[in-house]
């Protein structure tokens, strides 16, 4: 299992300027960001940029991230603006088959919070399912995983729950989000029930909201983590999604020199082992 780091660690940053820094920082992997334009896949023209900087620096894709927030209208009941968040889905799996890596897409399933059981939730979340299976579909034509994200809320783990069941589709699994379950008071229920699906790691710490701290800078009980790792169905990479905005690291090489110590620290590796 490799260390990686997403490329939006620090915001406004191109993915020309990041990945040196990345890589400098003793990474090898990386993730693509949700916003095309500073992660490197909005166009073709920059996917070949992007390919040939990689190439350059020896770094690899562990997954890419769908465009967000303009990506995560799947629910929408308004057609058009579901079939726009549609689109920019498409425009990640379309770049994940082209650029290579592990060839992995996260999404979101947003969902309009605090809409009681009724017809109006069961109406959205129908629209949700039709989205995925869509998507699921596309993701399947072009050999590319689709790893749906889980959320801050029980409600949304509740459908995200319900869509992985009704899909046991070898295309579709987990991204698990550590920060994200943090913020529900709890933490690897989700890898214990659905570590056999895991396609994605998004690693990041907090104490409560949803700061997207490096490792050990919250609450987080990477103890327990690193016990869990050998029983998962996981050959993927050891993503940090952690950022600059609320760390005690506010230069970019001090956060990456740490973000890939902590990273280490986790999986129990020492640099020199990993020469």
């Amino acid at each position: 299992m490799e260390i990686g780091i997403v490329t939006s660690f620090m915001k406004g940053l191109s993915f020309t300027a990041s990945l040196p820094m990345i890589q400098a920082a003793g990474f090898r992997v990386v993730g693509l960001g949700g916003i095309p334009e500073l992660s490197g896949y909005a166009t073709p023209e920059d996917r070949k940029v992007l390919v040939s900087l990689l190439r350059e620096l020896g770094l690899s894709i562990d997954s890419i991230h769908a465009p967000f927030p303009e990506g995560d209208r799947l629910f929408d009941e308004d057609e058009a603006a579901r079939q726009e968040s549609l689109r920019l889905c498409r425009l990640a799996l379309d770049a994940a088959a082209e650029v290579g890596g592990r060839r992995v897409v996260v999404i979101h399933l947003i969902q309009p919070y605090g809409i009681p059981a009724g017809p109006q939730r069961e109406r959205k979340i129908d629209q949700g399912r039709r989205s995925v299976a869509e998507l699921a579909d596309y993701a399947g034509q072009r050999q590319v995983f689709l790893a749906l994200e889980n959320g801050q809320r029980q409600e949304y783990d509740d459908v995200l729950f319900q869509l992985l069941d009704e899909m046991a589709l070898p295309q579709v699994g987990l991204c698990y989000d550590s920060g994200h379950e943090n913020v529900q008071g709890k933490c690897f229920d989700i890898l214990q029930r659905y570590g056999q699906r895991l396609m994605a790691l998004h690693i990041h710490d907090n104490t409560g909201t949803d700061t997207h701290l490096l490792p050990y800078e919250g609450n987080i009980d990477w103890d327990a983590f690193r016990k869990l790792i050998p029983g998962l169905n996981y050959n993927g990479d050891l993503l940090l999604e952690s950022s600059m905005n609320n760390s005690q690291f506010k230069e970019p090489e001090m956060f990456l020199s740490e973000a890939a110590c902590r990273a280490r620290k986790i999986l129990g590796v020492s640099e020199a082992s990993e020469h």
